[in-house]
């Protein structure tokens, strides 16, 4: 017993450590970058209600805009000035980034090609305010919907961020352009452009890439996705949300995470229900998980249940101790019953000469 006490014991420490393993946590850093931005309404500004730039352009035809830059403390700040374009995250957000690889290929003139920066870095200090001019020129082609964007104010953290493990804090301005100045947030199209597995961000996935082609957000999207095996109506995987967006001229990966389970073969057919306020679609598509590609993607996926050999050892002691103290109390068993046994034996041997004496002396005592 002593034994199994002390494993017990040594496994509670081990998974106290973990537990109780020291966490670095950093402070909470001044939330004041040392700067403020706003932005300056120019006359061609289609809402004034908005807090962005949402502005009026005519075909070839250039303007300026305006941003105040406005120091906060005595120190000075370096500001990195650029721009960036409107994209889908993969949880149904419109996010902001200059990253090529992300762009649709319906996307054509991005606002980021109008844009054009005298000033690109600017640096502000003890308390003064600077006015930053960027330079916008559409093209002379005319074009449908809206062009979305952001102006990006970042902070220059200099040797950090060559460094690799800086992050960037920044204010963004968005930028919205139309010719028309039309609504921007009623795109009606909704396309599937393929259906797949794969790894992504270290997990197994089913994949539906989905694009919304229009040049104008398509907002308030509800998406419930149903994985079926071929010819089936067996339902493998289902997922639903909602609120989702999507920005102009964008495409994104409607993420169907396996978790933890092996991903299993076969060729299956993934639909799609959506809909938001102005439509509602019905989309499909069918798509084979070969046996070699599922054992690739289960041995490579990150997220599994791998046991550490320590705890295969431990169970394997523990397997071992419990079926010796169980052997030990079933064989001290028996000998109890054999020893109860006897004892029951003898009482009985005891009491039956005990009685034939008493009937020898009631026959005596009746003579």
């Amino acid at each position: 017993m002593r034994k199994i006490n002390t494993i017990y014991a040594a496994i509670i420490c081990v998974f106290s450590l973990f537990f109780f393993a020291d966490h670095v946590s950093a402070a909470d850093d001044d939330n004041n970058l040392g700067y403020t931005v706003t932005l300056v309404q120019p006359n061609t500004q289609i809402d004034p209600n908005k807090s962005y730039f949402y502005v009026k352009t005519t075909p070839g035809e250039a303007q300026t805009l305006e941003v105040r830059i406005k120091s906060t403390r005595k120190e000075n700040v370096q500001i990195k000035i650029y721009g960036t374009n409107a994209i889908t995250g993969d949880g149904g957000t419109i996010e902001y980034s200059d990253d090529k690889s992300y762009y649709d290929s319906t996307l054509k003139e991005p606002v980021t090609s109008m844009l054009k920066f005298p000033t690109p870095e600017i640096t502000v200090g003890n308390y003064e305010e600077k006015t930053v001019k960027i330079q916008l020129t559409p093209s002379k082609e005319k074009y449908d919907g809206v062009k979305m964007g952001a102006i990006v104010f970042a902070l220059d953290q200099g040797e950090k961020a060559k460094s690799g493990v800086s992050t960037e804090f920044s204010y963004r301005v968005g930028l919205i352009t139309s010719q028309s100045g039309d609504e921007f947030n009623n795109a009606q199209t909704l396309n599937m452009i393929s259906a797949k597995a794969s790894i992504k961000r270290g997990k197994k996935m089913v994949l539906a890439n989905l694009q919304n082609p229009e040049p104008k957000v398509l907002e308030n999207l509800s998406i419930v996705g149903t994985m079926t095996k071929k010819g089936t109506d067996e339902v493998v995987k289902r997922k639903s949300v909602e609120n989702y967006s999507m920005a102009p001229n964008s495409s994104f990966d409607f993420e169907m995470d396996w978790g933890i389970a092996n991903l299993p073969s076969g060729t299956y057919t993934l639909k799609l229900d959506a809909s938001n306020d102005y439509q509602e679609w019905q989309l499909s598509k069918e798509f084979t998980i070969t046996n070699q590609q599922a054992k690739k993607m289960n041995e490579e996926s990150a997220f599994k249940i791998i046991t550490p050999t320590w705890i295969k050892i431990t169970t394997i002691v523990l397997i071992i101790v419990v079926g010796v103290i169980m052997l030990l109390i079933l064989v001290r068993r028996k000998k109890w019953a054999k020893q109860w046994k006897k004892i029951r034996i003898a009482k009985r041997k005891k009491q039956g000469s005990q009685k034939k004496k008493r009937k020898k002396i009631n026959r005596k005592a009746g003579e």
